[in-house]
């Protein structure tokens, strides 16, 4: 069995989205009723607020549920789980659609994080480096650093998930040929597509999909990139191909083998590649379709037809061979939720034959909170708990305090020793160059003259 040195997985929850504005799970549903306001005023999304009222009138009758059985009709992911196997399809086809418009409305509207807290990038002898989109002018400390001489290069503001997704899939320091990195993600989000498109990133999903024309540059095959994404619930640019938009004798040609190489597209089918994914939500929201999602309560292995469940399988079967060849995983932002059984035997699943694994970092800034830190320890090493007791007694897992922004820039704290970026073996820049020959130079305060690490 080989060992791998040089594979991060990195699992990431609705937390990681907090600092762009997307809700966390016990604010959902207000941010959905928020959603169906902001739609009102919004040309050509009447099927969206109409999604929204069916889900919101469902929450309502649910809440007789919850006299009977623990059921927190608050929480999205429990709704969700609910109205999948309430039998009714109108609502179960609505649910997602919902989702998926408040998710938008809520990073259409989120307030823009100020300049201030953008990192700063100096780029030094890099022939040929293209500035990214969404890149801007440095601070104006920068500037006059620049301007005496005491910062070398060209010096940006980077978006700050541009410079977290940047260190995970290899943007800054691409590493040696046995670098992996592998992002499993709960959320429907499309923060991570929106990082990758802007710095280039090629994304691959972990299984073979039917292109939009929106996402032809931007998607690629599994066996392209060394950096997956693999999104275990679904994504708001994957496509449902509804069973009526199908003939009885489409579906059954549909049915026949997958050419796996062969190039599809919409009217042309000689099998069923996958689910369709577009470039964007917008893209998909115009096609008519609606996003494919799941509940995280519910059988993964079910989709609203046959071809979901073939696909949702594989990026199961994915994140599993990522988990049993990690040499560190990074949990950020996930809150451990006793409604999300799978996870565990995901993690089960995957360690059982890891003789690879180093290191666990659990990230997430509650665990500074005495009470809800007890509440997420109970969770990871209780009874029952994602993990046995003696892994953190024996610095396996580790628990960290702290917030994405921290764990990727910091810390700050002159004597804690290596920022957590080079304890995961991801530092900005290869580890053999000096400051000097660094390509990369870093800095997010005005005291900090240029980070190479």
């Amino acid at each position: 069995m080989r060992t791998y040195n040089d594979s991060n997985v990195y699992i990431l929850g609705a937390g990681f989205g907090v600092e762009a504005g997307l809700p966390l799970i016990k604010d959902f549903m207000n941010r959905m009723r928020d959603a169906s306001a902001w739609l009102e005023g919004q040309s050509g999304r009447e099927r969206e607020q109409e999604a929204i009222s069916r889900v919101l009138e469902f929450r309502l009758r649910a809440a007789a549920a919850a006299h009977r059985v623990p059921l927190n009709v608050e929480n999205i992911e429990e709704l969700f789980s609910l109205a999948s196997a309430s039998g009714d399809e109108e609502l179960a086809a609505a649910m997602p659609v919902a989702i998926a418009a408040t998710l938008d409305y809520a990073r259409q509207t989120a307030k823009p994080l100020e300049r201030p807290q953008w990192p700063q990038i100096g780029v030094v002898n890099q022939p040929g480096w293209q500035q990214p989109r969404t890149w801007e002018e440095p601070l104006d400390y920068v500037r006059k650093g620049m301007e005496q001489g005491d910062r070398k290069g060209s010096w940006y503001s980077c978006p700050p998930y541009d410079f977290y997704v940047g260190m995970m899939a290899g943007y800054f320091n691409k590493g040696g040929p046995d670098r992996r990195d592998t992002i499993i993600t709960f959320n429907y989000d499309l923060l991570l597509e929106e990082s990758c498109r802007s710095l280039g990133i090629p994304v691959s999903y972990g299984f073979q999909v039917s292109k939009d024309e929106s996402a032809q540059n931007f998607v690629v095959s599994e066996n392209d990139v060394v950096t997956q994404i693999l999104k275990l619930h679904g994504s708001m640019n994957w496509a449902n191909f509804a069973e009526h938009l199908f003939s009885p004798q489409e579906k059954a040609r549909r049915r026949q083998p997958f050419v796996l190489g062969k190039e599809e597209d919409w009217e042309n089918t000689e099998g069923w590649p996958g689910p369709r994914v577009f470039g964007d939500y917008s893209d998909l929201r115009k096609s008519g379709l609606s996003p494919l999602l799941l509940p995280p309560t519910w059988r993964k292995d079910l989709g609203t037809d046959q071809y979901s469940r073939m696909d949702f399988s594989s990026v199961w079967d994915a994140a599993v061979a990522a988990l049993r060849t990690a040499t560190n995983i990074i949990i950020l932002g996930y809150s451990v939720p006793n409604t999300d059984q799978h996870f565990r035997y995901l993690i089960a699943a995957g360690l059982q034959d890891n003789i690879s694994l180093r290191k666990i970092f659990f990230v997430n800034p509650a665990l500074a909170d005495e009470a809800e830190a007890a509440v997420l320890k109970n969770r990871l090493f209780g009874p029952g708990g994602l993990f046995r007791p003696e892994l953190q007694e024996q610095g396996i897992v580790e628990l960290l305090p702290v917030d994405t922004r921290e764990f990727f820039t910091g810390p700050h704290d002159i004597y804690a020793g290596d920022p957590y970026r080079v304890r995961i073996d991801r530092p900005i820049n290869p580890r053999n160059c000096t400051a000097a020959d660094a390509p990369f130079r870093f800095s997010d305060r005005p005291e900090n003259l240029g980070a190479s690490w």
